[in-house]
Order: C-alpha cells, then sequence, then structure tokens
C-alpha cells in the first residue's frame, strides 16, 4: 500500500471517472434511490452487518460479537423485533461499540477482563477498490489513510443533490472556498454528477508532506481533466473579500450563487461585507467542518445570506443535511438510508458528560466500517416532522448542536487533542521553561462566532516573546504529522492564536489539561 497502488489507482481514476460522470444523476433519481434504500433499510443494515463483519475476519467489531456471544442469526432476530436503531441499544448494552480513541488506534479496547489492539486500518472497508487516498488529521504521528472510489462518490451524491433541491438551488453556480487537499474532490465530484456548475474554487491554502502535496495535486489534476473543473486561486483568510465580492458580482447578474466552505471562512466574508455596507442576498453558504452556532449564523445571515449546515467526517462523508425550517441553528435530518445513530453517554478526559455520537454507516461503499463507532462528536438526537423534502423521504431524525470533543477544530481544521499532550507538557517546557501544567491551549469563539485560540502561559515561565511562543506552537504542530503542517499554515495566516500571561485554567473536576474547549454559544 506504497506509491505504487496509489500510482494504480490514479490509473483506475483517470480511466472511470468519464463514464462515472456520463451517468448523470438526476433530483428524481436521487428521491427514487434514497426511497428504495429507506424501505429495505433494515435488509442493508443486516448485509453490512454480514459481508463486513462476519464475513471479515480481521474485523474489531467481529472481537467484541464473539465476546459478547452474539452470532448473525441473533442480530437478524433483534432487527425483526427491535429495528436498526433498537438493534444498535442492545448491541451497546453488549459492549459492542467502538470509542474514538478505539477507532482511531489510540487506545486499547477493554470490554471486561479481555483487551484488544485495534489499528485505524483494521476497520478499513475490505470490498472497495481504491481509486485514491485522502487523510483525516491522524493520530499517533501518522494520518489516518482514508480509501475512496467512485461508487462511494455516487452513493453519497443523491444526498448532496437532495439538499440543493430542497433550497431551491438546483440552478446555482457553486464556489468552494476551501483548502487544498485530495478529500475536497470528494464534493467537487458530487457536484459534478447531478449537474450543479462548479465556477470557481478559492483556496484558503495547502501543504503537507511533499507526497501529500503531490498526490493531491494529481487527483486534482485527473478530476479537471475529466470535469473541467476551475484551478483553485489562493485567497487566504484575511482576503476573504475577495471571495466576497465576487459573490456580489454574480448576485448583481441574477445568480443565486452557493459557497462550500467552512462557518467561520464565511464569518470573515459576512464581516467584511458588512463593513463595507454590501449586502449578500441571494448568496448561499454550504457549510461544514467545524459548528455552526447560533453567533456563527447570525453573524452570517447579518449581511443578508442564508448559512445551511451539512454534518459528516473524513472517514464516512456526508451524514445528514439541513432544511430550510430548521429547530436550532445546526439542526440537520440524519440520512437514515446512509446512517444510523445512537447515543453514549461518557466522561470526557477533562470530566465533563458528554453524548457521544454512535454512528453506523450504511452504504456499501463506506471508506470505514462504523457500527456503533465513535467519531469524536456529541450532540442531541429528536425525531420530528417538519414537512420538507426530507420529511417526505422518512428522514424524520434529527440531530443538533453538535460539538467536538477531544479534538479542536476551527478554520476548517481539526488538531486531535491527544497530540496536544506532548506538546504542551513536554516540548514547550523544555524550549522555554516551566513544567507540567504551565501551558495549555483554549479554544474559544468571539463575538462573531469566529474561533479564537489562546495560548495560556503560566507567569512562573517566565519572559518570551509571544510572536516566539505562537511560533514554536504552530512549527512544532507542524512536524507532529504531514497532515497537520497543512493545518498549523492555515491558523498562522488566519492569525487566530493569542498569548496570554495567566494560570492554565482547571476543569470543574481540578484537572489541568493540555487544552480546553470554552465558550461554544
Amino acid at each position: 500500500m506504497g506509491i505504487l497502488s496509489d500510482v494504480h489507482g490514479l490509473v483506475r481514476l483517470a480511466n472511470d471517472l468519464k463514464p462515472f460522470l456520463r451517468e448523470p444523476l438526476s433530483v428524481e433519481g436521487a428521491k427514487a434511490y434514497v426511497r428504495e434504500r429507506m424501505c429495505n433499510r433494515e435488509a442493508l443494515f443486516l448485509r453490512m452487518v454480514d459481508r463486513a463483519i462476519f464475513a471479515n475476519p480481521r474485523s474489531p467489531y467481529l472481537e467484541l460479537f464473539r465476546l459478547a456471544g452474539c452470532e448473525l442469526g441473533d442480530v437478524s432476530a433483534l432487527v425483526k423485533k427491535e429495528g436498526v436503531e433498537g438493534t444498535l441499544e442492545k448491541l451497546l448494552q453488549a459492549g459492542i461499540y467502538v470509542t474514538f480513541e478505539e477507532f482511531k488506534g489510540r487506545a486499547a479496547a477493554r470490554r471486561g477482563s479481555r483487551t484488544f489492539e485495534w489499528d485505524d486500518t483494521d476497520f478499513d472497508n475490505p470490498s472497495i477498490r481504491t481509486h485514491f487516498r485522502s487523510t483525516s488529521g491522524g493520530t499517533q504521528g501518522t494520518p489516518s489513510r482514508v480509501k475512496i472510489n467512485l461508487e462511494y462518490i455516487g452513493q453519497s451524491a443523491p444526498h448532496w443533490a437532495l439538499w440543493f433541491a430542497a433550497h431551491d438551488r438546483l440552478a446555482s453556480p457553486v464556489i468552494f472556498w476551501t483548502p487544498i487537499y485530495a478529500a475536497v474532490v470528494n464534493r467537487q465530484l458530487m457536484c459534478a454528477k447531478f449537474g450543479r456548475r462548479l465556477v470557481r474554487w478559492f483556496s484558503s491554502g495547502g501543504g503537507g508532506t511533499r507526497k501529500a502535496r503531490a498526490s493531491a495535486a494529481c487527483i486534482h489534476g485527473v478530476a479537471r481533466w475529466a470535469a473541467h473543473f476551475p484551478k483553485p486561486e489562493f485567497v487566504p483568510p484575511q482576503e476573504a473579500g475577495k471571495v466576497g465580492e465576487y459573490l456580489v458580482g454574480l448576485a448583481d447578474k441574477g445568480e443565486r450563487p452557493c459557497v462550500v466552505t467552512t462557518p467561520s471562512a464565511a464569518v470573515r466574508i459576512s464581516l467584511v461585507m458588512q463593513q463595507r455596507g454590501v449586502s449578500l442576498r441571494n448568496v448561499m453558504f454550504l457549510l461544514g467542518g467545524e459548528p455552526l452556532t447560533r453567533t456563527r449564523r447570525e453573524t452570517i445571515e447579518a449581511c443578508g445570506a442564508k448559512a445551511v449546515p451539512t454534518y459528516g467526517f473524513s472517514e464516512g462523508g456526508s451524514v445528514g443535511s439541513q432544511c430550510p425550517n430548521p429547530a436550532a441553528a445546526d439542526d440537520i435530518h440524519i440520512s437514515l438510508d446512509a446512517y444510523a445513530v445512537i447515543l453514549r453517554a461518557r466522561t470526557l478526559s477533562q470530566g465533563e458528560p458528554a453524548n457521544a455520537l454512535l454512528l453506523t454507516a450504511l452504504r456499501p461503499a463506506s471508506p470505514k466500517i462504523l457500527l456503533n463507532t465513535e467519531i469524536g462528536d456529541s450532540g442531541t438526537l429528536e425525531t420530528r416532522q417538519c414537512g420538507c423534502l426530507f420529511d417526505e423521504l422518512g428522514y424524520f431524525r434529527h440531530l443538533h448542536t453538535i460539538r467536538s470533543f477531544e479534538k479542536l477544530t476551527g478554520e476548517g481544521v481539526t488538531f486531535v487533542g491527544g497530540d496536544l499532550f506532548r506538546l504542551m507538557e513536554e516540548i514547550l517546557p523544555k524550549r522555554f521553561g516551566g513544567t507540567l501544567g504551565d501551558y495549555q491551549l483554549v479554544e474559544e469563539q468571539d463575538v462573531h462566532g469566529l474561533p479564537r485560540y489562546t495560548l495560556l502561559v503560566s507567569p512562573e515561565v517566565g519572559p518570551v516573546e509571544d510572536k516566539l511562543l505562537v511560533s514554536a506552537l504552530l512549527e512544532e504542530l507542524g512536524k507532529m504529522k504531514g497532515a497537520y503542517h497543512l493545518m498549523a499554515g492555515i491558523w498562522s495566516r488566519a492569525d487566530i492564536i493569542q498569548v496570554k500571561r495567566e494560570q492554565p485554567r482547571p476543569t470543574p473536576r481540578g484537572k489541568i489539561l493540555p487544552f480546553r474547549a470554552l465558550g461554544s454559544v
């Protein structure tokens, strides 16, 4: 699984991409696809459990099923009696679940007297043919590599098509303002699959290892050749006005542009245009990668634009999307033909309680096999009807107040919290003085919802120039793993880190941890 396999995947991508795009997806086709899967949802779940778990001797879940004394026939009987979510609840009670740390290979799984050691690649879907690989944030020094194929993109495209239909945006030109990395092509190809025009790609940065940059360049080069996508144009976060001006120009021509970006990037555009007294009426932001809080939404929409989130993650793609009638800022309909979601009460390392989301993936070509698996997020689940297109398809399960735990996310950048322990507890004290508990990175939001990070440094450390501390923080993050180099560069350009000379802040239980997430509204 090295350079040679990546080259073979790119050859397959080049051969398969044009035929893939020659079979366009209509909205009616997307509706029919979802309705058929909703009618067979229980069978889809059982097929996944059979093929990806019980027929896969390497599956981590198989070990948990064996420990619980649960066979495939038992699962089938449970589904007939309890349905999919009811079955997942019973499996959770039997110890059949995977925590975020276990899924990432950061911690051994302990169930009773048994201990299991898993690597993140043990959760790879064994049945898919890889066209290219993207990466997630990664843990333990190595980013998680995520296998992607066109079948998976094709299975995800109906959910995006339905989002555009639900918001009356089927004729909208699509603009991206994102970093350059391999997985961006997933969303671009989903748009192309159902005929949306990708008219401009503003890049907020690029980076990573030389291999990652080369791989991303090749993947996007093949996509531009096959789908005629525009080349990325570099626009850093502090030049958000350039994107805003372009959107205003489109709106002035009668267009209703849709912008794929992060909430913090959309906030930056909105603030600049508000300062200039310019309206973004008819502009809609399709948001992901970060929480959309009430403050962020209000800031974005203060200039006349609409802010509408989707929810997903690197290893599993889109989980759900918001309709025109949300009950909360980040309220989404779960795409129930693609995912089942239940909650697991747990205590975070900060000593705080959380309702962790347990996800089960139902797309056959999902890059990872997920069954009752945490992805590092918590949230609130509700069942209700709101009379929208998603309701017509049976998407009655809603998810809102979605927040990350054990990780920091801002400007579309994610650092796994565990990777900050060594930085704050060993590296910074060694470089600048002090000891364990003298450094802490705090995540907050300002009054507009923009992310702000404060490096708290104990006064006992002594005099050190603030710029030197921030530079060292980003430099050391970039050294940890290739994927973090790109992320640290974006944070640097966004200028969102400040230094305060004060004692690190304890948790409610008195613990001093390397990072804390505070102040979300």
